[in-house]
């Protein structure tokens, strides 16, 4: 029997239960910028490759200094990790998080790094009717909370709030002022709240990075995976007071980003052209897409500020159906009904070429239609 696939972005798994190579599949699932690798970073992973008969740079100094000149910061300030996802397994630990509150329905990791450190977990969960913006006002109130230790209901004081700024899978983001506001309850409670700026490329304006380097209570993990189009390559970084980093850096292994990720970063960094190409043509393409798949009868699709769609479908069809569906057609799709708080019609797509959008919409297209 097919088990649901957990994250976006597994053409592996699918080309197998197709028989088919993962080149012949078109990827929606993962939001994956879809310019494809920088050229600057195919050139340098060409010529890098003699890198790899030494061990990498245990720190990244090289990266780390780029990355510090980029957002105009000091070097102490940042830390690189293999993808943020190491970043992310090591906060619990480093942080000594016993309680910890998410913003959903997002990304699943949050959760399961708290669950694995044994700590209790706080959702708070966005709406539908309020097209699924961040319930910063919520989270607020929860926090105003006093921790109550005695007898009855024990709500423990929150060690650590989860914010992905903007959000996956629904694709809204919140102001930087609300940001800071999250992070004044968070501090007030002697915690921290972790930003997740994955996207943030798409909406710079949200990015709360200049605070933390001055603020022991905020660390802000970014990703050179979806804006660079690398995620096989497993870089990114975190962002925080030297004090805040310190805790972070002992719980990592040595040598955990390699030497090529390195070059391949640095290079991305350098790569301004393509920066300005990618934005441009996301600002170009998602009105286009969204409004094509608007058109599908019964289709509903969510606001993003990111390079994605978060869709509701009509029912009866539901979001396993239609993905199995465009599966076989060759189209890869993110079923999001495992998602806390969403249901069994949603769906994520990524923004993809003009050619591609157009190729989904139509076959999505078809297999709303061809509903009874």
């Amino acid at each position: 029997m097919e088990q649901p696939v957990i994250h976006g972005g597994n053409v592996y798994r699918a080309a197998r239960l197709l028989s088919r190579d993962p080149s012949d599949l078109c990827d929606f699932s993962a939001s994956i910028n879809p310019l494809g690798v920088p050229l600057a970073a195919r050139r340098v992973l060409q010529t890098a490759i003699n890198k790899v008969q030494h061990y990498p740079d245990p720190e990244g100094m090289v990266l780390v200094q780029a990355i510090a000149a980029r957002h105009g910061i000091a070097p102490d300030n940042v830390l690189l990790g293999n993808g943020t996802m190491e970043l992310i397994y090591a906060f619990p630990a480093a942080l000594n998080v016993g309680h910890g509150l998410i913003l959903g329905p997002t990304f699943s990791e949050y959760e399961r790094v708290l669950t694995l450190a044994h700590a209790r977990v706080t959702r708070i969960v966005a709406r539908s009717e309020n097209d699924f913006r961040p319930p910063v006002h919520e989270v607020l109130e929860q926090l105003e909370q006093p921790p109550s230790f005695g007898s009855g209901k024990r709500r423990l004081p929150i060690d650590a709030v989860f914010l992905c700024n903007p959000n996956s899978p629904t694709g809204h983001g919140v102001s930087r002022n609300s940001v800071y506001r999250l992070l004044e309850a968070v501090k007030r409670q002697r915690g921290c709240l972790i930003v997740d700026e994955t996207f943030v490329e798409f909406c710079e304006e949200k990015s709360a990075i200049q605070r933390a380097v001055r603020d022991d209570s905020l660390l802000v993990l970014r990703s050179f995976t979806k804006f660079y189009g690398i995620p096989g390559l497993r870089i990114g970084y975190v962002v925080g007071t030297a004090k805040s980093l310190r805790g972070i850096r002992d719980r990592l292994p040595p040598w955990s980003v390699n030497a090529l990720a390195q070059e391949a970063a640095l290079a991305c960094l350098q790569d301004h052209r393509y920066r300005k190409r990618t934005l441009l043509f996301i600002q170009k393409e998602r009105p286009v897409f969204r409004l094509a798949l608007e058109r599908i009868p019964g289709v509903r699709v969510y606001p993003s500020s990111a390079n994605f769609f978060l869709v509701e479908l009509p029912g009866p069809l539901t979001s396993h159906q239609v993905r199995v569906t465009l599966m076989e057609r060759g189209y890869l799709v993110r079923d999001c009904s495992n998602y806390p708080g969403l249901h069994e019609r949603m769906l994520r797509f990524a923004v993809r070429t003009s050619r591609e959008n157009a190729r989904l919409v139509k076959h999505l297209q078809h297999v709303v239609q061809a509903q009874p």
